[in-house]
C-alpha cells in the first residue's frame, strides 16, 4: 500500500518549522570510527567525531545539528531535560538525524552475553529459569527476548516494584523478575531454551534521574519554554516508557521507535509531531497523550499530528493475571485537543482497549476528555481484541474515510461513558464514510452503550460488508437494517466494495465500486484522501481512504 507522504498541510507545516530555524553549528558522533578516530574530547566535526551519544545530547543546542552515523548508541541512563543545552533566547530546534541509509540506534538496552546465564531453578511446570548479572543493583525496568519486552509477575507490593524477587515469582515462559541482593536478573525464556545472546536488560535506575529513553520534564526557571527537538531516521529503544515528555515541542520523523515496557511516548504537557514512523514491541500504548497542549511553546509551532506511521506487534508485558496485551495503540485523553490522526497503518495488535481511543480513560472521567480530534484516512487490519477506536467523553471528534478489515474484535466502534457521571458521555461523535470490511465482531458493528454514552452522533455513509448485523444503541439490541429507524445509516452502504487489487494490499476502489460518490461531503474534516487527492474526485465524496481517479 502506497501513498503520497507530503501534501499541502504538511508542506505547510514544513515550511513554518524551516523558518525557525536558526543557523547553528553541525556535529558528528561516530561510534565505530568510520569517518574519524571518536572521542568525546573531539570538537565533533566530520573528520574528528564524538564517540558518545551523551555527548551530543549534552552539547548541542538550539539552532545545531547532530549527525549520528551508523552504529549503536548505548546510554547508560536516562537523559533528562537538565543534560540538554536549554536557552530560552534561541528559539531554533535542536536536530538529531542520522543519514538516510545509516542505521544509527539511541539504545537504553544493553545485550547479556550468553556465557553470563546459568540455570538456577525451574518453574512448578519444569521450565528452566535461568540468572545473569544485570547491574550495579538490579533495579531492573526492562527485559527483552529477540526484541520484545517479556512480562514481570505482578510485583506483591505495587508501591515497590523494584522490590527484591526469588525465581519462585516466575510461573511462564516469557516471565522475568531482578534480584536487588544478588544484582541479579532472572527469566524463564519464551521458548524454554537457554537464552543465548537472544535477552537485553534496561537498567537505567530511578536513582539516575529515570527509568526512561528520555524524560522532558519543565524545570524551576522555565528554561524549556523554547525547547524543540528534532528527531529524524533514527531507531529510538527501551526504557520504561521510551519518552516521557511534560515541556516543549518533540517531532519524530522516519523514526523507529520499539522496546519499551509502557508507553513508548508518554505525554503530560508539551506537543508533538509524528511523521512517518514505525512503532513496535509497545508494551501498553505506542502513544498516550494526556495534554492540552497549552504551554508556552516555540513560535510557528504547528498542530499536534500523528501521520504517515506504522503502529504494530505490540508486546504481551502486563503483569496482571492473567497476561494481556497493551491498552492501545494511540490514546488520546485527559484534555487533549485539536489532533489530526492521519494515514496511519494499523495491524498485527492485541489490544485489550482500543486500537484508536478519541477521549477517555482517564481515572476518575473528566469531562470532555478529548476535543476536536479527527481521525482520517487510517487503515486497521490484524487486530484482535476489545474495539477499534473508543469514545469517550469526546467532544466534536470524528472517525472518517478509514478502512477496517479483517480484524477480530468485540466491537468495531464504541462509544461510553467515561466514569459514572451522566454527563460524562460524548457531544457531537461523527463516525462517517468508513468501510467495515471482513471483520469478524463478537459483539457490535456500533456500540452505543449505556444510554447516554453520547449526544448527537452522526453514523451514517459507512459500508459495512461481511462485518457482522448487530447493534447496540442504548443499551438496545438491533440488527442493521434497523439502524435507519434509529436515525443511523440513513445513506448507509452494504455491499462489497470492490477494491483494485485486494491481494496486493491495493484498496483503491474501482469505478463501479459502490463506495464511489456515495460518501458524505466532510471538506471541513478532510481536505484530501490517502494519496494527498483533493476530495471529491467525482460527483461527490467516495467513502473509504481512497477517491476513485
Amino acid at each position: 500500500m502506497k501513498f503520497r507522504k507530503i501534501h499541502f498541510g504538511m508542506a505547510l507545516a514544513l515550511m513554518l518549522l524551516s523558518t525557525a530555524v536558526e543557523a547553528g553549528q553541525t556535529y558528528h558522533v561516530d561510534v565505530n570510527n568510520l569517518g574519524g578516530s571518536s572521542s568525546d574530547s573531539n570538537p565533533g566535526s566530520v573528520d574528528k567525531p564524538w564517540k558518545t551519544a551523551m555527548k551530543a545530547f549534552t552539547t548541542a543546542g538550539p539552532g545545531d545539528t547532530v549527525i549520528f552515523h551508523r552504529g549503536v548508541y548505548r546510554l547508560a541512563r536516562t537523559v533528562l531535560t537538565t543534560d540538554l543545552k536549554l536557552d530560552p533566547s534561541r528559539t531554533g530546534p535542536v536536530v538529531f538525524k542520522a543519514p538516510k541509509g545509516e542505521e544509527a540506534v539511541i539504545s537504553v538496552m544493553k545485550p547479556i552475553p550468553a556465557s553470563a546465564w546459568k540455570l538456577i531453578a525451574t518453574t512448578k511446570t519444569g521450565q528452566p529459569i535461568y540468572a545473569a548479572t544485570s547491574g550495579e543493583d538490579g533495579r531492573v525496568v526492562n527485559l527483552t527476548q529477540d526484541g520484545m519486552p517479556l512480562a514481570r509477575p505482578f510485583p506483591v507490593d505495587p508501591h515497590h516494584p523494584h522490590a527484591d524477587s526469588t525465581p519462585e515469582v516466575i510461573t511462564q515462559p516469557g516471565e522475568w523478575a531482578s534480584s536487588l541482593k544478588d544484582h541479579q536478573v532472572m527469566v524463564c525464556p519464551t521458548d524454554g531454551k537457554p537464552p543465548g545472546d537472544r535477552i537485553e536488560v534496561c537498567d537505567v535506575r530511578p536513582g539516575d534521574g529515570g527509568a526512561n529513553l528520555f524524560d522532558l520534564q519543565r524545570d524551576s526557571q522555565d528554561r524549556c519554554r523554547n525547547l524543540h527537538l528534532i528527531f529524524d531516521h533514527l531507531t529510538l529503544e527501551g526504557g520504561n516508557f521510551g519518552f516521557t515528555i511534560r515541556t516543549g515541542f518533540v517531532e519524530f520523523h522516519h523514526c523507529v521507535l520499539r522496546k519499551c515496557f509502557s508507553d513508548m511516548v508518554n505525554m503530560l504537557s508539551g506537543r508533538i509531531l509524528v511523521d512517518d514512523c514505525d512503532f513496535s514491541a509497545f508494551g501498553e500504548s505506542a502513544i498516550d497523550m494526556t495534554t492540552t497542549g497549552n504551554v508556552p511553546m516555540p513560535p510557528n509551532t504547528p498542530p499536534m499530528s500523528i501521520r504517515n506511521s506504522r503502529f504494530h506487534h505490540n508486546a504481551e508485558v502486563r503483569t496482571a493475571k492473567p497476561r494481556v496485551k497493551g491498552y492501545n495503540a494511540i490514546m488520546l485523553k485527559g484534555g487533549c485537543m485539536d489532533v489530526l490522526v492521519e494515514n496511519n497503518d494499523f495491524h498485527h495488535l492485541r489490544v485489550t482497549e482500543s486500537t484508536l481511543t478519541l477521549g477517555g480513560s482517564t481515572a476518575g472521567g473528566p469531562l470532555r476528555e478529548g476535543c476536536r480530534i479527527t481521525a482520517r484516512n487510517n487503515f486497521f487490519h490484524d487486530i484482535t481484541g476489545n474495539s477499534i477506536a473508543v469514545f469517550a467523553a469526546s467532544e466534536d471528534c470524528s472517525f472518517v474515510n478509514n478502512l477496517l478489515r479483517d480484524n477480530h474484535v468485540d466491537d468495531l466502534i464504541t462509544l461510553i461513558r467515561s466514569g459514572s457521571g451522566a454527563k460524562n458521555g460524548s457531544l457531537r461523535p461523527v463516525v462517517q464514510n468508513n468501510i467495515f470490511y471482513r471483520n469478524r465482531v463478537k459483539h457490535d458493528v456500533l456500540s452505543l452503550s449505556p444510554m447516554g454514552a453520547a449526544e448527537g452522533l452522526i453514523f451514517d455513509h459507512n459500508l459495512i460488508h461481511d462485518s457482522g448485523d448487530r447493534c447496540c444503541v442504548d443499551d438496545v439490541a438491533i440488527t442493521l437494517k434497523e439502524m435507519p429507524s434509529r436515525g443511523f445509516q440513513m445513506h448507509g452502504v452494504n455491499q462489497m466494495p470492490l477494491f483494485r487489487d485486494p491481494a496486493k494490499n491495493d484498496f483503491h476502489p474501482l469505478a463501479e465500486s459502490p463506495t464511489v460518490d456515495r460518501g458524505a461531503d466532510l471538506h471541513a474534516l478532510i481536505p484530501t484522501d490517502a494519496d494527498g487527492l483533493a476530495r471529491p474526485q467525482g460527483k461527490a465524496f467516495d467513502i473509504g481512504p481512497f477517491e476513485m481517479r
